[in-house]
């Protein structure tokens, strides 16, 4: 059994080259080491496997993103060709800009996400004082405001909350949930970030908004890599859609949880007037 699971092994190496599934024996019925072993080893692949997946889905989420601006540009320059109202040809250049710009963005974004899992790999983990953490982050907004920009409120007050964590990592948690919540605050609105810790251990941190709040039906879809559906009249190509995307990664990694509530005029009625949105972090105290 042990030759069985060591040709079964050489496979796998060779079927990665060339794309191939090859599957470990199963010996978990035995109550031996061997038993073990193929277990550990079927866990193994199946996770390889399930990684090279992930990379090839998230690659023609890249490819189909990428090629809507493309396709924009590209009909803006064929048709720049033949316009002669200077109006129209200045309107053509502006969608080029933008598109170009949307691409910037695109590229920017989908380079961090791609090396996220790598460096959360390395990262060691450390105590982080998630409460210190986020004060600071709230004090780089609070000293780079711009006029008509939502402001970030957040009480430092109180007692370290420590986590076993990656602070770099944590910290973009935490900069993307406000970035987002400022994105849908109306002018000089307010974003208010908080932190509790509940009696079970866990770490509770709350990014709360005025804006539209969420469409029930897109609470789970938010998360979702290029989700970028906003409401009408926001500007188009802004955002990536992998900003909420990354947090949840980030949080999942250090075995924590995310998600979305709409703040309702009437609690009872989900459905009803929508008074913003709300994003909670859940992480375990060190």
């Amino acid at each position: 059994p042990i030759r069985q699971l060591a040709l079964a092994s050489d496979k796998v190496r060779e079927g990665l080259a060339v794309a191939g599934r090859t599957r470990i024996p199963d010996f978990t019925h035995r109550r031996d080491e061997i038993g073990e072993l193929s277990a550990s080893l079927r866990s193994m692949t199946k996770a390889i496997y399930e990684r090279i997946d992930a990379i090839e889905s998230f690659a023609a989420d890249v490819a189909h993103e990428l090629k809507n601006p493309l396709t924009s540009i590209r009909s803006a320059v064929e048709t720049l060709d033949i316009a002669k109202a200077p109006e129209a040809r200045e309107k053509l250049m502006s969608v080029i800009k933008k598109d170009v710009a949307r691409m910037d963005r695109l590229i920017t974004d989908i380079s961090n996400a791609s090396r996220l899992d790598a460096e959360l790999a390395r990262g060691a983990r450390t105590a982080v004082d998630l409460r210190k953490l986020i004060g600071d982050v709230v004090d780089i907004y609070a000293t780079t405001m711009k006029e008509g920009e939502a402001r970030v409120s957040f009480d430092p007050g109180g007692a370290p909350l420590y986590l076993l964590g990656n602070p770099g990592a944590l910290g973009q948690v935490f900069r993307n949930l406000i970035d987002n919540a400022r994105s849908f605050s109306p002018r000089d609105g307010e974003v208010r970030v908080s932190l509790a810790a509940r009696a079970d251990g866990t770490l509770v941190g709350v990014v709360e908004d005025d804006g539209p709040g969420i469409p029930p039906d897109s609470l789970e879809k938010v998360f979702d890599r290029f989700y970028t559906k906003r409401p009408a009249g926001s500007a188009f190509g802004n955002n990536s859609g992998l900003g909420l995307a990354i947090c949840r990664q980030i949080v999942a990694s250090h075995g924590g949880r995310i998600h979305a509530e709409n703040r309702l005029a009437d609690p009872d009625a989900p459905t009803g007037a929508r008074l913003g949105a709300r994003f909670i972090v859940e992480l375990p105290a060190a």
